[in-house]
């Protein structure tokens, strides 16, 4: 995947003409749409996605495209040794970089580039990747790089300053309980402990859920232990069982069922499909045995 000569960075451009099913790779990877649309999906949901759209992809996390018109995707694959050691000053100078270790479940970076932006971060990316006008030092492969995630970093800053505001606009009381369980999913939190934590009454603490977010303090709870058990599904060789266990779901049956009413597959149905390189467009039916 990487450079003859050792580097471990590189770009390439891919037109992608059907469906790709859900894989990962032990890199970063960059994925940097030029033409076309799709839908990329991944733990964090299906994310439409157009000219401009750059998703950051963590070491180890799934993702997959589908419904693909067009599509045009300029790739950027660094390896994790070139960013922890050559280059570990880069958490502290890019906040998009950073962004990808600031939750114990890393999910992808979304990044939404102008036309100016687009056509800059392109020109970098075949910077790194032209091999026709000779040789080049490490210098000037990982100065490219640098512009690039420059370029991603401040697109990312401007529309996190956005959910920032969005985050601000939470009761504390929200933003407290929302970071305590987005911390440790796999806890089996309870109203009662929320709102002590919050210092405020539970029921009080439900309506500004409902208010602040749209669901209750265990729904946002559950959507959150199902996309950890999905990446775990993928990730990890781990039992079914043993998946909800850890994610607070000790009955594998009803583990099974809260999975698929949310991703409607079930959990063995869902890893087989992600690791099969099957596609997305097929649901089982409800005579599909529940897992235990």
């Amino acid at each position: 995947m990487f450079r003859s000569d050792g580097l471990p960075v590189w770009a390439d451009r891919h037109e992608i003409t059907a469906d790709v099913a859900a894989h990962d790779h032990d890199f970063l990877e960059i994925a940097l749409v030029t033409q076309g649309r799709a839908l990329h999906v991944s733990v964090d949901g299906d994310h439409s996605i157009r000219p401009g759209s750059a998703v950051v992809i963590p070491p180890n996390q799934w993702h997959a495209y589908r419904e693909c018109e067009d599509l045009v995707v300029f790739d950027c694959f660094v390896a994790p040794e070139l960013v922890h050691t050559t280059l570990p000053f880069l958490d502290a100078e890019l906040p998009l970089m950073a962004g990808l270790h600031a939750s114990t479940l890393p999910l992808p970076q979304r990044v939404q580039l102008g036309s100016g932006d687009l056509s800059a971060a392109i020109a970098e990316l075949y910077s790194m990747s032209d091999t026709t006008s000779g040789p080049r030092s490490r210098v000037q492969i990982i100065g490219h790089l640098l512009i690039y995630l420059d370029l991603l970093s401040h697109a990312w800053v401007a529309e996190d300053s956005v959910e920032r505001r969005r985050r601000a606009k939470l009761h504390p009381a929200v933003s407290c309980a929302v970071k305590v369980m987005e911390d440790d999913p796999g806890r089996l939190w309870t109203l009662a402990e929320l709102g002590a934590l919050t210092s405020v009454e539970r029921t009080y603490l439900v309506r500004l859920f409902q208010r602040d977010l749209g669901v209750s303090p265990i729904a946002y709870l559950n959507q959150l232990r199902e996309q950890a058990a999905a990446r775990l599904l993928v990730q990890t060789d781990q039992a079914v069982a043993r998946i909800g266990a850890q994610l607070g779901w000790g009955d594998a049956g009803y583990f099974a069922r809260r999975f698929k009413a949310a991703y409607g597959l079930t959990p063995s149905a869902y890893r087989r499909r992600a690791l099969n390189g099957q596609g997305w467009d097929h649901y089982p039916t409800d005579s599909e045995p529940t897992e235990q």
